[in-house]
C-alpha cells in the first residue's frame, strides 16, 4: 500500500538503520526503493547484497552516473507502484508506527498530502517519547507550506498526487523545497501534525564521521543556490498563481538572497537595502532587481550547478 523511497549516496550503515526505523516487516509496507546515485563506498557493493537479502521489501535501484536527489527522487517515486509513496532521508530515523498514523490520517480526512515533524536530537530515548498527534489541515495546500515554511523530507502523498504534480525540479539539486511547492500546487488537501515524526540524530559518532561529511544540509551555499531557483523556476512555471503566494514567494526569494550574500565579500550597502525594500514593496522590487538576483546566484563558484 505504500511505497518507500530513499534516496541514497555513501550513508554507509546508517542506511540500515534508516531502513528498521521503517518498521519494512508491517503490512502496510508495500516496498521500500532504495535509489542508489552511484555510491564511491567501496563498502556499498557488499552492504547492498546484504539489505536485499535481509529485507524482502527492498527494491535497490542502482545507476552508474551521480545526478543528485533530485533526480533520484523522481526516478523512486515514479518507479513506485504503492498507493502512497512516503519520502524520507535515507539516514534519519523514523518513529514507530508513523507510516500507520499518517495512512490513518489521510483517509479519514480525505488528504493527498500529509507533512510530518522532522526534528534534531541528541538523544535516541527521545524517538520513544512523542505519541500524541494533532492534525491541521487545508484545501489551500501551495499557501499552507508557505505560511508555515514547510518544506522537509517527511512527506507523504498519494501516488496519484506525485505524478500530477511531476515530481520535483530535477535542474535543481536538493529536492526538498521544489518536492514542497509542485505537491502542494496539486494537492487538492493537505494535513500537517506537530508531532516529532522523524529525527535527524546528532552527536552519535557514527553520524559525526559519516553523516558530517556527507551532510548537504551543511553546505549552506548549494542550499541557497537551491532555495533561490526552486522559487525562480516555480515563478516562471505558474506565473498566474494568487498575488499573496506569489507574494510569499517572491518574500523568500530575497530572504535567501539576503543570507546568501550578507556575510561574503560581495556585500554591499545596497543589497542591505534591496533586502529592506523587498519587505515594504516585494512584486515591485522582484520587478526591478530580478535580473540581478539570477547573475549573482549564477556566479557563485562552489555549487553544483545541474540547471540546463
Amino acid at each position: 500500500m505504500i511505497s518507500i523511497i530513499l534516496t541514497h549516496f555513501n550513508k554507509g550503515l546508517l542506511l540500515n538503520r534508516t531502513i528498521e526505523s521503517l518498521q519494512p516487516w508491517d503490512d502496510i509496507v508495500h516496498e521500500i526503493i532504495v535509489v542508489d546515485d552511484h555510491s564511491t563506498d567501496p563498502s556499498w557493493s557488499q552492504n547492498s547484497t546484504y539489505i536485499v537479502q535481509t529485507y524482502p521489501k527492498i527494491k535497490i535501484i542502482q545507476n552508474t552516473e551521480n545526478k543528485g536527489p533530485a533526480v533520484r527522487l523522481n526516478q523512486g517515486g515514479f518507479a513506485a507502484t504503492g498507493d502512497y509513496l512516503f519520502f524520507m532521508d535515507s539516514d534519519d530515523v523514523l518513529a514507530p508506527n508513523r507510516l500507520q498514523l499518517f495512512l490513518t490520517a489521510m483517509k479519514n480526512q480525505s488528504a493527498d498530502l500529509c507533512y510530518g515533524k522532522k526534528v534534531k536530537t541528541h538523544d535516541l530515548n527521545e524517538i520513544q517519547k512523542h505519541t500524541t498527534a494533532t492534525w491541521e489541515s487545508s484545501t489551500n495546500a501551495l499557501h499552507y507550506i508557505l505560511k508555515n515554511n514547510i518544506m522537509q523530507m517527511c512527506v507523504m502523498c498519494s501516488k496519484e498526487l506525485f505524478l500530477k504534480a511531476g515530481g520535483c525540479n530535477e535542474k535543481i539539486f536538493i529536492q526538498d523545497e521544489s518536492l514542497a511547492l509542485n505537491l502542494g500546487k496539486y494537492s487538492q488537501k493537505i494535513i500537517s501534525t506537530d508531532l516529532d515524526c522523524v529525527f535527524v540524530i546528532l552527536d552519535e559518532e557514527e553520524t559525526t564521521r559519516v553523516r558530517g561529511e556527507n551532510r548537504l544540509s551543511r553546505h549552506l551555499e548549494q542550499q541557497h543556490y537551491d532555495m533561490f531557483f526552486t522559487i525562480d523556476d516555480f515563478l516562471q512555471n505558474y506565473p498566474n498563481i494568487d498575488q499573496e503566494n506569489k507574494t510569499l514567494l517572491i518574500k523568500k526569494a530575497f530572504s535567501t538572497y539576503w543570507k546568501s550574500i550578507k556575510n561574503t565579500p560581495q556585500q554591499r550597502f545596497s543589497d542591505l537595502l534591496i533586502y529592506l525594500a523587498s519587505k515594504v514593496s516585494p512584486l515591485k522590487i522582484w520587478d526591478k532587481n530580478h535580473q540581478h538576483l539570477i547573475e549573482y546566484f549564477e556566479k557563485l563558484d562552489h555549487v553544483r550547478k545541474i540547471r540546463t
